[in-house]
């Protein structure tokens, strides 16, 4: 009990004295108060605006890398529809290219391939044919001398001509009448007839041949000898050409050894054009690969050609322009073909193989208009050069 009285009085005695103390400092409290507020205010608003400044940064910072994520997705995709754009454009292309360009069909193209080479070895064949040209001897010893010796006599020439004809080419009647040197043969007069220089020489009613055989194509030359220039003007000996009447007859025989070459081109241009070029074999091999051009060449190709293997320009000709036309089997395939571009294209190639016929036939009508000049040349001279001769002798006479 004392000691809760005791308690008592000393808190009242402290109360008492600590109370006026207080009283004393509430204005130092409020200052100090005041002072930290400010302090706690000042580092809330250094705080805030640093804050801010954060937020606002990483917001920038946000939206820069969002553009750029955005150009990158762009980008992406541009270059995306670039590449397919280029893809699809590629794979047109080749679409394109694939139902345009050229096939590897030698029924469609391998011909034109050759046709260069045969032509090329067709001109140089037929400059060969020229006396002293060259080319490869006849197997006929007499015919041989007569494409390459002097010209003999007329009754020389004569001579030959009958010896070439009886050894090779007595016809059926002479056979039978017992003509002086006749052998049987089977080329019947195939010194003179036309078709030794268009068909072959061969018995009547053989069929056509438009490559050549060796044998054939001797008689095409011995035919363009005979029906051409059967006697020449003699050739001269060394001690007549030495003369002056031997060299004005030589100036005589060169003017009409012009108009003679003249003549004989078209023979010897028919008879080189179906003989059997080089490299020919490669081009009935490629022939050979097609089906529908494999069948033709086996229904009409000639008996030289399939013995041979070997072709002349003019069989090739014949074939570039029958395989079509009169190839059955390009008639059904060509009706069965919907293509319009595969169509399209054999229609260039016929076009393209017509207009090749076309400057041939140009050129061929070049050599006609040459020897129609000369023709014209030829008459002129008969006409005038007589009447031209004796006025001449008329003006000495009056000198």
């Amino acid at each position: 009990m004392k000691k809760k009285i005791i308690t008592v009085l000393i808190s009242g005695a402290l109360f008492a004295v600590s109370s006026p103390a207080l009283a004393v400092c509430d204005g130092c409290v409020v200052g100090a108060v005041n002072k930290m507020h400010e302090g706690v205010k000042s580092a809330i608003e250094t705080s805030t605006a640093s804050l801010t400044a954060l937020l606002q940064m990483i917001n920038n910072n946000l939206a820069n890398v969002g553009s750029k994520v955005s150009e990158s997705i762009a980008q992406a995709s541009n270059s995306q529809r670039e590449m397919a754009i280029e893809v699809q454009r590629k794979t047109e292309k080749e679409r394109i290219e694939r139902t345009t360009e050229l096939p590897v069909d030698p029924c469609a193209s391998s011909s034109s391939n050759f046709v260069a080479t045969a032509l090329t070895n067709s001109a140089s064949r037929s400059s060969s044919y020229r006396r002293g040209g060259g080319g490869s001897a006849p197997s006929s010893a007499t015919l041989a001398r007569k494409m390459a010796d002097p010209i003999p006599t007329v009754e020389g020439t004569r001579k030959q001509t009958y010896a070439i004809h009886s050894e090779k080419y007595c016809s059926v009647v002479e056979n039978k009448i017992g003509y002086a040197g006749c052998n049987a043969t089977n080329m019947p007069d195939g010194d003179a007839n036309i078709e030794s220089l268009l068909t072959g020489a061969g018995k009547p009613g053989k069929e056509p041949d438009m490559t050549f055989s060796k044998e054939q194509e001797e008689a095409g030359r011995a035919y363009a000898s005979l029906s051409v220039d059967p006697h020449g003007p003699e050739h001269l000996t060394k001690a007549e050409a030495n003369t002056e009447q031997g060299r004005l007859y030589i100036a005589m025989q060169k003017a009409y050894q012009a108009n003679m070459s003249a003549a004989e081109k078209p023979a010897f241009d028919a008879i080189a054009a179906r003989v059997p070029f080089s490299g020919s074999q490669a081009l009935i091999n490629e022939l050979k690969k097609a089906e529908g051009a494999a069948k033709y060449y086996d229904a009409t190709a000639s008996k030289v050609a399939k013995s041979t293997g070997t072709m002349s320009l003019a069989e090739l000709q014949d074939f570039e322009a029958g395989r079509r036309f009169r190839n059955p089997y390009w008639i059904i395939a060509m009706g069965a073909e919907a293509d319009p571009t595969k169509l399209q294209r054999e229609g260039i190639y016929m076009q393209a193989f017509a207009n090749e016929m076309l400057y041939q036939m140009f050129r061929r009508m070049e050599q006609q208009d040459i020897r129609l000049g000369l023709i014209l040349a030829s008459l002129t001279r008969n006409e005038m050069m007589p009447k031209i001769e004796t006025q001449r002798q008329r003006v000495a006479a009056a000198r």
